[in-house]
């Protein structure tokens, strides 16, 4: 299983907006990407301009050809981007728990 997180630092007066997207833009992702198994969003109760994206994908094609190359991923992007501060993504291989332990 492939793993992303992404660390997103969005501007305060955007916190509630993108919010909003971001959910709809998980919904989107699970429902209509065979290959997105999870689309988990957190938010710092300290600071709630801090967010991470727990996301997992059967592999990273999945993620690299597939989910970014979506339109609803392209409009999230676009609506999003003046909201963010600063955003950094992870990739990961998930080792355990595997499927099938």
């Amino acid at each position: 299983m492939f793993v992303v997180i992404v660390d997103v630092l969005v501007r305060p007066e955007y916190v509630e907006h993108f919010r909003k997207a971001v959910t709809r833009q998980g919904e989107n992702s699970i429902t209509r990407e065979k290959g997105c198994l999870g689309f988990e969003i957190l938010q710092d109760p300290e600071k709630p301009t801090s967010f991470v994206l727990y996301e997992t994908y059967t592999d990273a094609p999945t993620f690299y050809e597939v989910h970014v190359s979506t339109p609803h991923f392209a409009d999230y992007a676009a609506t999003t981007a003046d909201w963010i501060e600063t955003k950094s993504i992870r990739a990961l291989t998930k080792l355990w728990p595997t499927e099938h332990a």
